[in-house]
């Protein structure tokens, strides 16, 4: 496992990217360190050790490696510091984006009362917000929800399936 001072041996951060700042087989000094995978996320092997790189940048800044860090804005390429965060499973899980058919999440159509229907979960437990005529009102009550359930790690972010 990589210290805070390995990693500072190592590598250079700049822009929310490590670069090499050692020379190594196959490997040009200053380059980008790592590869992209199609999650976003981007990994690299040091030593046998698969590292995930934003957790490198938080362990370069802040000295411990927490078992979970959260994107803030939710993009696995935006490694800045400034964009990551210690968070619980629970946590990271809240500023998550899912796909929706209905483009918000937690949002679905309800075809038997021909209205867009609410759900958020917590904990667990999913509480029915109930039923909107317009996807403007229901987004406005999940919006609302959600920022007042998940307050720091609430994520209004969508992704449309249509």
């Amino acid at each position: 496992m990589l210290t805070q001072a390995e990693v500072a041996r190592l590598f250079t951060y700049r822009d929310g990217a490590l670069y090499w700042a050692v020379r190594r087989k196959r490997v040009k000094l200053g380059s980008r360190v790592g590869t992209q995978g199609k999650d976003g996320y981007r990994r690299l092997v040091y030593e046998g050790t698969a590292y995930l790189e934003h957790r490198l940048i938080y362990l370069l800044h802040h000295g411990e490696l927490p078992p979970l860090l959260d994107h803030i804005n939710g993009d696995p390429t935006d490694n800045r510091i400034e964009n990551l965060r210690r968070a619980t499973h629970v946590e990271n899980n809240r500023n998550s984006v899912h796909s929706s058919t209905s483009g918000v999440k937690g949002v679905t159509w309800d075809p038997t009362r021909n209205k867009w229907r609410c759900q958020i979960c917590v904990l667990n437990k999913n509480y029915n917000l109930g039923r909107y005529d317009t996807i403007e009102e229901a987004k406005a009550a999940m919006d609302e929800a959600r920022a007042r359930l998940h307050g720091a790690f609430a994520n209004f972010n969508t992704r449309s399936n249509i």
